[in-house]
């Protein structure tokens, strides 16, 4: 639930490997409420994976996680006080919008003003939305919902590049009322919105405080 107080998010120590395979080693990440906090990594680099650490969709070899300085070994717990996008659509196909919205307390009509075009869809599946419709559905239940934390895995990928924009000052208005985490490849889309900034490489974050630790770290060419 929400709550007047700032909140923070600690994810550290993480550690997964498939077999020989050595996907996270000592992954560290922290969210505040108030904030955007961003992992910017290539395809592959793990970045779902983490999420679905944090989620409880994945088990880990290693992994702590504390809110407010009180561990959280429940992930029941974790799924009260954080609402995950991940990166595939994961509605399901024959659910209504107007269920799907009643189910997360959020209300319909801020989404027709919000965007218009859902005024039509209210009484439809979400298998009769177009894939970017359906993302900008999904993202704002997430960040409406009333969560102390969202993670939002890629969440631009199948928006029209019109539609970004929207999205992100949604996440920035947002930020007021929780703690924001955003993945993305692609460092244009999260650099401008984000307060802090992780880079996922081999397996490690490192924090990221200018362009020029992209370029230094050779995430970008100068």
């Amino acid at each position: 639930m929400q709550s007047d107080k700032e909140n923070t998010l600690l994810v550290d120590s993480v550690h997964l490997e498939f077999g020989q395979k050595q996907v996270l080693q000592s992954v560290y990440l922290t969210a505040r409420s108030g904030r955007v906090t961003g992992v910017l990594g290539r395809n592959g680099t793990g970045k779902s994976c983490l999420f679905k650490c944090i989620m409880g969709g994945i088990k880990p070899q290693n992994m702590f996680i504390r809110f407010n300085d009180e561990p959280a070994t429940d992930y029941a717990h974790i799924g009260n006080r954080v609402k995950y996008l991940p990166q595939n659509l994961f509605m399901p196909n024959n659910m209504m919008l107007d269920e799907a919205f009643s189910l997360y307390g959020v209300d319909y009509d801020g989404l027709v003003t919000f965007d218009t075009r859902f005024h039509r869809y209210q009484h439809k599946t979400f298998k009769e939305l177009s894939g970017g419709e359906a993302r900008i559905a999904e993202m704002y239940l997430v960040l409406k919902s009333d969560a102390e934390f969202c993670i939002l895995d890629e969440p631009f990928s199948n928006i029209a590049p019109n539609c970004i924009e929207k999205m992100q000052n949604l996440i920035l208005e947002q930020k007021q009322n929780k703690g924001i985490i955003v993945s993305d490849h692609l460092y244009e889309d999260i650099l401008e919105i984000t307060d802090d900034l992780f880079l996922l490489r081999d397996g490690y974050t490192f924090p990221i405080k200018s362009r020029d630790d992209l370029i230094h770290n050779g995430y970008i060419l100068r």
